[in-house]
């Protein structure tokens, strides 16, 4: 599924609620209180906001998205949310110092990337030594009727583990994130 002002609606549905709770996710993914947090693909901020209550009182979410429409619309909802920076990017350029943050948070992205190796060296870069590195994606659809990208574009979780691992991250934790998502954690070497 790209990504556009079409799918602002979706990605904010009560639908979505059902099986892709940011709530239960971001609480499982135990992001700590005062970490700085690159949230790449932010989108309208499914997530962002509740990384955000995760991270008070003293961390930052930098939400980073490369449609300018996206961000137009999280910078809308973010009234309340002191602590969320919004930045445009590009897929593989991330407008962060290096070693600037201790959390990629990465949620159902990497398989449109059209360079994943780049696009996850680029994430290492900005992450701090002994940073995380958390990807959630597609499960493998076992129906037609599932929500999601295609199974042509999806990532088995071996695949995402072995990106990973080729752009110089540790596999700490994969685990379910729901009925159609999987969860990979990593550690920068």
């Amino acid at each position: 599924m790209k990504t556009n002002q079409n799918s602002a609606a979706f990605l904010d549905s009560a639908e979505r609620l059902q099986w892709n709770n940011p709530v239960e996710i971001v609480t499982a993914v135990e992001i700590p209180a005062g970490a700085r947090v690159a949230e790449i693909g932010c989108g309208t901020g499914w997530f962002t906001f509740e990384i955000e209550k995760a991270v008070r009182p003293r961390g930052m979410v930098y939400a980073l998205d490369k449609q300018s429409t996206m961000l137009q619309i999280l910078e809308t909802k973010r009234r309340n949310y002191e602590r969320v920076l919004t930045l445009p990017c590009g897929e593989n350029e991330f407008e962060l110092d290096d070693g600037e943050v201790d959390i990629v948070f990465h949620a159902n992205v990497l398989h449109e990337t059209q360079d994943a190796p780049t696009h996850l060296r680029e994430a290492h870069r900005v992450l701090k030594s002994g940073g995380r590195m958390i990807v959630i994606e597609w499960n493998w659809a076992d129906e037609e009727s599932q929500p999601g990208p295609p199974n042509t574009i999806r990532l088995e979780p071996q695949t995402t583990r072995e990106l990973l691992h080729g752009a110089g991250f540790e596999i700490t934790e994969t685990t379910d994130a729901g009925p159609y998502h999987y969860v990979v954690q990593a550690e920068k070497k």
